[in-house]
Parts: structure tokens; C-alpha cells; sequence
């Protein structure tokens, strides 16, 4: 039993570590999905719950990856379309993050009247998912199919943006009122442009090993 232990040992120091790369990415963008669901119930059913736990979780989890990343020198794709797939994914959860904090120091706590621009994020985020659960399967052509609905779903939350910025100028509101709406809408456009940015890094990894 000695000797087993021993060897196990050297083959920690010998062989390398394998990681299952596209598979920890599938796990960091499960957490960052469930941020935006959370963000969508929070503010559209008043629903206390962990996002912020979340939160730290993915900044967690997003740090430990890199490390490990950092110790390997076998990656099946090079190392920097990695680092910054996982950098994609940790802006969405800092922009998250972000807005929350925005809504908060504006005391608005009610985002209905955005809820198609807000299912249109989660859409998004899910397909980002969906594209790296499809990569230990080497279903590249229905990843590029994924990226493109991905962004497909960008331009339409764009056009929503643009209907309900107008919408807002029409309302006629104090214009304090309307320049919080106004930075709302464009906090929300930007977590789409990240998720945007995400599905154009997987694209290249795409390209990269096909």
C-alpha cells in the first residue's frame, strides 16, 4: 500500500494533471446563467435570493481556473483563447454586478417594463452555455449555428433597447427620471455586448482547433 501511495505520488510530479478545459468553461458559464436568471427574478417577481453569493462565486471559481490553467502546459487550444474566454464570462458577472449597485443608488427595484430585453439576456447566456457543452463532442458546426443565434438575439435586444429608449423620451418624464431609465437600458445593453463578445471567443476556439 506504501509503494502505491508512493507511486501515485510521482505521477502527480511526472505525468500531467489533465483537466477538463471545456468543461470547466461549461461550468464557469452555468454560474454566470444562473446570475442572469437571478437578475431577471430579482427585479421582475421581487425575489430574494443569492445572486450575490453567485457573484462571489464566479469571481471564485473564474480565479482558481486560471491558476490551474497557469500549472498546465497541454491545453487543447492555446492557452490566451482560454484565459480570455474566461475573462468574457467574468466581465458579464462584473457588469452584472455593476448595474445592481446602479439600481440600487437610483432605488429602482422593478424592471418589467423591460422584461423582453431582459429574456432576451437570458436566451443568450443559455445559449453560451449550450456552445461549450458542445465541445468535449466536437460538434463544432452546431457550436458556429449556436454563435450565430447568439448574436442574432444581440441585435434584436439592440432594436428592443432602441424601441423602449424611445418609448421613454415619449413618456415625457422628470428628466432625472428619465437619464436613470436612460443609464439603465444602456447597463443592459452592455451586459448583451459582453455576452455578444463571449460567443465571437468561442467562435474562435472554433476556428482554432477545426
Amino acid at each position: 500500500m506504501a509503494n502505491m501511495n508512493i507511486l501515485d505520488k510521482l505521477k502527480e510530479f511526472v505525468l500531467p494533471k489533465e483537466i477538463d478545459f471545456f468543461g470547466d468553461l461549461e461550468e464557469q458559464s452555468k454560474i454566470t446563467e444562473e446570475i442572469i436568471e437571478k437578475l431577471v427574478l430579482k427585479y421582475t417577481v421581487n425575489q430574494k435570493n443569492n445572486i450575490f453569493d453567485l457573484i462571489e462565486k464566479a469571481k471564485k471559481s473564474k480565479k482558481n481556473k486560471i491558476k490551474e490553467l497557469e500549472k498546465t502546459f497541454i491545453t487543447p487550444v492555446d492557452r490566451e483563447a482560454i484565459n480570455r474566454s474566461y475573462a468574457h464570462l467574468y466581465w458579464i458577472t462584473l457588469s452584472v454586478e455593476h448595474f445592481i449597485n446602479e439600481l440600487d443608488i437610483y432605488g429602482i427595484h422593478n424592471l418589467n417594463k423591460y422584461d423582453k430585453i431582459l429574456e432576451l439576456l437570458k436566451e443568450q447566456i443559455t445559449n453560451i452555455k449550450i456552445a461549450y457543452s458542445f465541445f468535449n463532442e466536437k460538434q463544432y458546426e452546431q457550436i458556429l449555428h449556436i454563435v450565430n443565434q447568439t448574436i442574432h438575439l444581440d441585435n434584436k435586444l439592440v432594436l428592443a433597447y432602441s424601441t423602449q429608449l424611445n418609448l421613454l423620451f415619449d413618456e415625457g418624464k422628470e428628466l432625472a427620471v428619465t437619464l436613470k431609465h436612460r443609464e439603465i437600458l444602456s447597463q443592459l445593453k452592455e451586459i448583451s455586448k459582453r455576452i455578444h463578445f463571449c460567443a465571437n471567443q468561442i467562435e474562435d476556439i472554433v476556428f482554432k482547433i477545426d
